[in-house]
Formats: C-alpha cells, sequence, structure tokens
C-alpha cells in the first residue's frame, strides 16, 4: 500500500487520480478560509486512509489539522469497496477513459474480496466441523451469520463482477474491455488515460497501431497440420479442434475414480456451475490437457464423439463383467446445465436411444430438464446435490420420471449435512468425500463429512429401500490428498482413559 503521512492508502483509493495544480491549490485556499468541512475516513483501526486522500494533502499544504471519521468494524472489504466507489463516483468528473480504469480497478478488488472471503470461510467451516465432531462449542464469531440487508454479495464470476463494475462506475462496457487491453498492452498509455492526458478511444487506436506496426516472426515450415473441425461453444463461438484420426469409442475409464462403470463418453465437456471443488476443472484447465480442452472448461460439443456408442467393442475378456456394460455420460461436463442448448441434447440422446445395448449413466445438478426426454431402457439418471438448496429440486424432479432402469442420487461431495423429505423416488444413493483439486484460483483443500451426516443418510435410504454405495475416498488414503471419514472417537462413561 502507499503511505500518506501515518497511514497507508487503501490500494483501490490511488484508483482515482489526485487532483494537482490550481485545483489543488483552490481546496488549500478553501480549508484555510473555511477550514475543512468534510472528514478524512479512516478503517476501523486507523491505519488505513479510505477516503480523503486530496483533503489530507490540502490540510497539511494549509497547516490545519485534519478531521477524521472511522468506519465501524463491520465493514467489510466488499462493503469498503463499494464505499469508495460511490464516494468519489459522486464528487468527481472522470471522462469514460478514467471511468473505465476505475471499474476494472474495482473488477480486481472485488476478485481478490472473494478469495480472501473463501479462504476464510474454508477455515470457519473446517472449525465449526472440528468443534462439531468434539463436541465442543461454536464460537458466536464462527456461527453461520444471519442474512440481511448489509450483508455483502461478492460475484462469482468474473464476468458478473466486469458487469457490476461497469455499472456502479458508469462505465460501458467496451471502455472497460479497452481499459484491459491498455493495461495489458500498453500501461504507459493506461497511465495517461488515468491521469487525463489522453482519451481512451485514442490511447487504444495507438495500442493497435504498436501491435500492428510490431515485426512479424517469418513463417518455420512444418508438415502439413492435421485437418481441423469446426465445434462450437454454448454462445456460439466457433472452435477448431482436430479432427481424430480413428472411430470414436468410448474412453475406458474404470477405477476407484468411477468405480461403477467402466466407460466415460464426452461429447459435450465444460460447465458454468462454478462449483470450487471440481475435478472436471481441474483437468480441463491443466496446461498438459490444453490440446484435448481447447478452451479449458467453456461447454463444447464434440460432435465428432456422437457415433462412440455404436463403435465401441467390450472386450473378450471383460463381457461377463457388468461395470463394461455401462457408460458414464459427460464426466467433464453437466449434459443438462440450463446453458447447455436443446440440440446438443437432443443429438445425444438420439445417439443413445439409436444403441440400448448401453446402460448410460446421466448425472445433473438441473434434473428438471430430464423431464419429458426420450431416455433409453437402460439409463441411469442421476442428480447431484451438494447443499441443502437443491434437495427440493431434487425431490420434486424424479417424482416426475419414470420408465428408466435406475433414478439415483449422488451426494459427492457431501459438503454439509442434508435433511430429505423423501428418498423413496430413488432406487441408488452415492456418498463421497471432497479430493483435493488444483483450481484456477489455488488449491481447494480435502474434506470429508463428519461420520453422523453419512450415517443418517444411510439410514434413510435404508427405510426406502434404496442400495447405497459409499465412495472408497470416505475412508481415505496415505496422502494428504485424500483426506479420510471423520469417524467417532468416543468411550463409555468412566472409560475414557481405556483404548
Amino acid at each position: 500500500m502507499a503511505k500518506l503521512g501515518p497511514y497507508e492508502v487503501h490500494p483501490f483509493a490511488d484508483a482515482f487520480p489526485l487532483i494537482d495544480g490550481e485545483e489543488f491549490n483552490e481546496l488549500v485556499d478553501d480549508i484555510k478560509r473555511q477550514g475543512q468541512r468534510q472528514p478524512i475516513v479512516l478503517n476501523h483501526d486507523k491505519t488505513v486512509l479510505i477516503d480523503g486522500r486530496n483533503r489530507y494533502r490540502a490540510c497539511m499544504a494549509a497547516g490545519v489539522d485534519p478531521v477524521f471519521e472511522v468506519l465501524p468494524e463491520r465493514y467489510t472489504e466488499s462493503m469498503i469497496l463499494d464505499y469508495i466507489v460511490s464516494t468519489n463516483i459522486e464528487r468527481r468528473h472522470l471522462n469514460a477513459g478514467q471511468k473505465a480504469l476505475v471499474a476494472l480497478e474495482y473488477e480486481k478488488a472485488c476478485a481478490a474480496a472473494a478469495k480472501d472471503a473463501q479462504r476464510e470461510a474454508g477455515r470457519q467451516t473446517a472449525e465449526k466441523v472440528n468443534a462439531q465432531v468434539t463436541g465442543l462449542t461454536v464460537p458466536a464469531d464462527l456461527r453461520e451469520p444471519s442474512p440481511g440487508p448489509s450483508s455483502p454479495v461478492l460475484p462469482r464470476r468474473e464476468r458478473e463482477a466486469t458487469t457490476r463494475a461497469a455499472k456502479l462506475v458508469g462505465a460501458s462496457g467496451r471502455a472497460v474491455q479497452q481499459a484491459k487491453a491498455l493495461e495489458r498492452d500498453a500501461p504507459d498509455l493506461a497511465e495517461k488515460v488515468r491521469s487525463g492526458q489522453v482519451a481512451l478511444d485514442a490511447a487504444d487506436r495507438q495500442r493497435r497501431q504498436r501491435i500492428a506496426a510490431m515485426p512479424k516472426p517469418d513463417p518455420i515450415p512444418s508438415k502439413p497440420g492435421p485437418v481441423l473441425l469446426a465445434l462450437r461453444t454454448h454462445d456460439g463461438r466457433e472452435v477448431s479442434y482436430p479432427q481424430p484420426s480413428g472411430k470414436a469409442t468410448f474412453n475406458e475409464s474404470k477405477g476407484e475414480g468411477i468405480s461403477w462403470a467402466a466407460w466415460s463418453w464426452n461429447p459435450v465437456t465444460g460447465c458454468l456451475h462454478g462449483c470450487d471443488y471440481c475435478y472436471a476443472r481441474e483437468i480441463a484447465t491443466n496446461e498438459r490437457f490444453k490440446a484435448a480442452y481447447p478452451v479449458g472448461f467453456t461447454p463444447l460439443f464434440h460432435h465428432e464423439r456422437l457415433d462412440a456408442p455404436a463403435n465401441t467393442v467390450i472386450p473378450a475378456m471383460y463381457r461377463d463383467d457388468p461395470a463394461y456394460q455401462r457408460v458414464f455420460v459427460c464426466s467433464m461436463a453437466d449434459l443438462y446445465g440450463r446453458w447447455v442448448p436443446d440440440e446438443w441434447i437432443q443429438q445425444v440422446h438420439a445417439s443413445m436411444c439409436a444403441n440400448p445395448r448401453w446402460q448410460y449413466i446421466t448425472l445433473t445438478k438441473f434434473p428438471s430438464r430430464y423431464v419429458g426426454l426420450d431416455m433409453p431402457p437402460g439409463a441411469w439418471v442421476g442428480t447431484s446435490v451438494d447443499e441443502q438448496r437443491r434437495v427440493r429440486i431434487a425431490e420434486n424432479a424424479f417424482r416426475q420420471i419414470d420408465n428408466v432402469k435406475v433414478k439415483w442420487l449422488s451426494l459427492e461431495p457431501l459438503r454439509e449435512p442434508l435433511e430429505f423429505t423423501d428418498l423413496s423416488m430413488f432406487d441408488w444413493v452415492v456418498i463421497g468425500a471432497q479430493t483435493e483439486t488444483r483450481q484456477p484460483n489455488g488449491t481447494v483443500p480435502a474434506f470429508a463429512p463428519p461420520f453422523e451426516w453419512v450415517a443418517r443418510i444411510v439410514a434413510q435410504a435404508r427405510e426406502a429401500g434404496c442400495k447405497v454405495h459409499l465412495k472408497p475416498n470416505l475412508l481415505g488414503r496415505t496422502h494428504p490428498g485424500s483426506p479420510g471419514m471423520q469417524l467417532p472417537d468416543e468411550y463409555p462413561v468412566g472409560t475414557e482413559a481405556q483404548g
């Protein structure tokens, strides 16, 4: 952080240009004559200057003792960011370029605040779970806060943060994109826009001219490349993808990850749910697999894979293995997500129905899209529930689904205690832990549910006549990536010292 006197200046406050020259001298003269009419704002412990850099400088120049106001301790980082925006936008006459750069800094600050909040939430969750397991009272500051009008809402996706930033500051989305390009390609021009020396459009033209004037590398002779297919993302963008050399087939995937199916099939990849623990995002955004996932985790339709059910042959040695009859459909996507075009689902289902010899296993967080679809008779139709708000959605949808082989419920990862009103509409319940994943924003730690959460659901499933499958990761492994279920560590009264 920059310093101003004994105070550190909030980084986002520095996104607004300081006044200087005649305008600053007028402020100094006004404070000498009228005094400081608006207080300088500090954070709760009086170490960080939130608002009033110009007033502080002017007071120092005028020889006047500054007047301060201190924000309450309840102000979160998100609330402080919004406070800085609202106070500065009201009093400043910023041009379009300056507003765009402020919006860009706001977006960055919100992203940083969201990461900090996520880390803190993870710490508090771990402490709460530990307290529940050991029988300790959860401290008041770790209990779940009651939602209210003053609760900060942090953006969950970069696109939402950009839109919110532009709206708050009064900048257009196009201007924010120009500001991003300037900061990336021409930081010196971005500084001139920030100080008001150059207009945003003029700076952007200079940036593009610089890029156009850069020497182009000589083409390197190479062998003819592969034939490229034109794939489409969910929003219609065209993506080049090498045409496979052979016929499309399922991927063999038998193992602990998908222990109940020997095959996976991904005519669609990518997802927009934004689950922080997602193993599929970890794979799709790994640089090692960039060739297989050219747009990362953006939803993408692979029409060249639609013939896999017709082309795949079970090896002779596995013809009696039930797992080799089963195919996990879209293990790297949610085929039924809200963003998935209807024609993608229709084409995938047409391929399944044309090849009914397989037991297709599907899974989604939007089970209402199952209703009314043509399903092959051997389908295992599933829904994933990772938080309480999805329970009602799952129960309502599955009451309307019939004429399938298996209706199943995936509670992997089980991250909170779930309460179901009825499990009788399901045939099978799968429960698992959260394994450690390395996401684009950092490592998401492993988490195993307490024994009581698992036991309660298993008991309810038994009463409803459901088969139950507990994933091996509930019991853990001997390395940090797999946590191990938190088994009870209790003894009869009077025997605590035993064992």
